[in-house]
This record gives C-alpha cells, sequence and structure tokens, in this order.
C-alpha cells in the first residue's frame, strides 16, 4: 500500500520558463506530503534543480505542435508512462500536456486515478490571433464535454470568472475549479547578488535607465514592441534580453532596422539558467506581452525591487496595481508607452530607495511563506475534494 500519495506533474519542453518554475515551487511546497514525478521533454535547464527525491522522466513530443500525428505518439507515449507509474493525481501543466492528458482521461480510462490542469493562461482570451483563439475555444468545450470531471487550476479568480462567463455553463459545472496565483522564490537562489536577498541597498539612479527582459522570443511575448518603445523614449537607456531566442539573428535584424543608431545599445544574451544574475544588473523590467499567464518573470522582477514597465494587458493588473513603482503600457501605442516610461524614469531619480520599497510591498503582498500554506491546500484539495460522477 502506497504511503503518499504520487502525483505525476506533466510539463512541455524542458526549457526555462514559467510551467517549469511553478512545477517546481509546487513540489517544494508540498515536500515529502507527496511522491513527485514530473514528465516534460528531455531537460535543457527547466527542471535541473528538482527538489529531493523527485524523480525526471523524459518524454519526447510534449511541446505544442499542431501536427496530428506527433500528438498521437506523444499521447501512446505519455499514456505508457501513466500507466506504468500509477499515479494517484495526474496534474498536466503545458498547453499540449493539458490537450493530451484530457484525451487520456475518457468517461473511462484512466480509473486509477484522477486529473487535475492547469491554464496558465486562457487560450481564448483577449490577445491571441483570432483563428487560434476560435480554435482553442472549440476545443476546450470538447474537453469539458468530454473528459472525466477534473480539476481544473486558474491563476486567478477574475481567470475562472472569465472563463466561466465565456463557455457554457452545462460544461463547466461538471467540474472543480482551484485558484492560485505564481510565486518567486528569488531570495533562495540571490546569494550575493544586488544584495537583494534580505535588503535593498538605497542607489540613486544617475544614469542610462538599466532595462532588463527574462523571456522568449515569440509571438506571445512580442519583443518587437520593446524596439517601437524604446525608439520613442527621450532618456538615456540601455536593455539586456535574456532568453530563448533572443541571441537569434532574425531578432536582431528587426531591431536594427527599427532602432538604428542606438542598437549598439541592446546586447542580446540567449538563454540562461542564473536569472538572479540577468536580474542583478538592472533598474526596470520591461515585459510587452500580448497575452500572459501570471508572469514568474515580473514576480522575481518585483522581489528584486525592480521598477516595472508592463503591457496593460489583464493578467498584468495585479502587479501593476501593487508596485509603488510601475508603468502601464499600452500595446500598439508606442509613443504614448515611451512617454509612461520617461516619466518613471523621472519618479526613479527622485526615490533613492525605490528597490526598497519596492521588496518591501512584495513581501506583504506575494510572501512565498503565504503561498507555500496555499499551495500545500490546494494539493490536499485536489486530491481529495469529491468530483462529480462521470456521466457514462
Amino acid at each position: 500500500m502506497r504511503d503518499r500519495p504520487k502525483i505525476l506533474f506533466v510539463g512541455g519542453s524542458g526549457v526555462p520558463s514559467g510551467v517549469p518554475t511553478f512545477i517546481k515551487a509546487v513540489i517544494e511546497a508540498a515536500g515529502d506530503d507527496i511522491e513527485s514525478v514530473v514528465v516534460s521533454e528531455p531537460d535543457q535547464g527547466g527542471y535541473g534543480r528538482l527538489a529531493a527525491g523527485a524523480r525526471h522522466i523524459a518524454v519526447d513530443g510534449l511541446a505544442t505542435t499542431l501536427n496530428p500525428f506527433h500528438q498521437r505518439r506523444a499521447r501512446a507515449r505519455l499514456e505508457q508512462v501513466i500507466l506504468s507509474e500509477k499515479p494517484s493525481l495526474v496534474w498536466a501543466h503545458a498547453r499540449m500536456a493539458v490537450h493530451l492528458c484530457r484525451d487520456l482521461f475518457s468517461e473511462t480510462t484512466p480509473s486509477f486515478s484522477r486529473l487535475a490542469v492547469s491554464l496558465h493562461g486562457l487560450p481564448f482570451g483577449p490577445g491571441h490571433r483570432p483563428t487560434l483563439k476560435a480554435m482553442s475555444k472549440f476545443i476546450e468545450m470538447r474537453h469539458l464535454r468530454h473528459t472525466r470531471p477534473h480539476h481544473i487550476h486558474l491563476l486567478t479568480q477574475e481567470d475562472v470568472q472569465f472563463y466561466c462567463a465565456a463557455l457554457p455553463p452545462s460544461m463547466v459545472e461538471r467540474h472543480d475549479f482551484q485558484t492560485l496565483g505564481t510565486v518567486s522564490h528569488m531570495g533562495s537562489h540571490m546569494g550575493s547578488h544586488m544584495g537583494l536577498a534580505h535588503t535593498a541597498p538605497s542607489q540613486t539612479l544617475t544614469g542610462p535607465l538599466r532595462i532588463v527582459m527574462t523571456t522568449r522570443a515569440s509571438y506571445q511575448k512580442n519583443l518587437i514592441e520593446a524596439a517601437h518603445i524604446l525608439a520613442c523614449v527621450t532618456i538615456p537607456w540601455r536593455l539586456d534580453l535574456w532568453g530563448a531566442g533572443t541571441e537569434s539573428e532574425a531578432l536582431i535584424k528587426r531591431f536594427r532596422a527599427i532602432l538604428g543608431p542606438r542598437m549598439d545599445r541592446v546586447r542580446f544574451h540567449g538563454p540562461t539558467c542564473d536569472v538572479a544574475s540577468a536580474l542583478s544588473d538592472a533598474d526596470l523590467y520591461l515585459l510587452t506581452s500580448r497575452y500572459e499567464g501570471m508572469s514568474i518573470g515580473v514576480h522575481e522582477a518585483f522581489e528584486c525591487g525592480l521598477a516595472l514597465a508592463l503591457s496593460d494587458i489583464p493578467a498584468n493588473q495585479v502587479f501593476l496595481k501593487a508596485h509603488p513603482f510601475a508603468a502601464a503600457l499600452p500595446l500598439g501605442q508606442p509613443s504614448e508607452a515611451a512617454l509612461r516610461l520617461d516619466q518613471l524614469y523621472t519618479r526613479l531619480i527622485r526615490a533613492p530607495d525605490y528597490r526598497l520599497a519596492s521588496q518591501t510591498i512584495w513581501r506583504s503582498s506575494f510572501s512565498p511563506e503565504l503561498w507555500t500554506q496555499q499551495a500545500r491546500q490546494m494539493v490536499r484539495d485536489i486530491l481529495n475534494r469529491p468530483l462529480k460522477a462521470s456521466r457514462l
């Protein structure tokens, strides 16, 4: 008889991103209460620091693809892992993982485990391409109708309200909803970086605004918007880009076409497993995403005391409202966004203690200790809360 419930966490690609960060945080929060197994594509830095005792299984094909043949092969591989591990709970996170696991959990199989899915952003919410938005909503309704009753984890209560309003009540009411936001634990990894693990030193901003982006090059992250904004700002600035694809020649070429002679102010670093170092040489965190879940990158920058300039989209409101030095940037309006960045720079010059003030607010609003308690309770609820009977 198993002493502890086994949870099989299913991610997507093995690169660093919000999904592996969230999975690892939940595993650490649950601690010895559960046996943890993580499934993803071969690790490329995303799952390099799993908690002691947690196992990692590499499965090819879990990254998002629209190719039905690739999906079929990945589904078969994932099914074999589930049948072999026989977990108490399969918890899918990445988008492809959610799709495959919902397909596997039909009304009849597998009967030995329950299912939870995390939607780290609503694929039919604002900002998505219209065609994919419509397709995602159709697929979501199909899953709600045909998948066994299961737990659906969303990041905020606002997400739950939007989700329930966008989908037929008869489909939604069969399933159970959980809410838990993202979290940052940078303090435990900062070491000597910036002296920010406990206190942020006063530092008057006198030189160029040191801007950092820790992200990947994609339609969602909308990095070209950053180039258009920076082409309009009047303050002195420097930008460091970190993340998968940020070193690509295609991206560099597009930035050069927009920035011209100011291109020498941008550094394209590529992927990193040391986010603390990436943030250590910055004053402000920039995010230009078309859509988001609840960005762990923003959490990390907030914890480190950086000012924030974020696209004015629903998912960023929780940070924009809480942070004492933040600017909401309207997408598609680079001149207005640049003006708001200029104004924020002026505020930072006049506030030498802005880092410490930012960190203090982060601790009071987004405490990892409070999040850990909430995560443990959510794990217990998912494992134990009764679900409605399946309709056979």
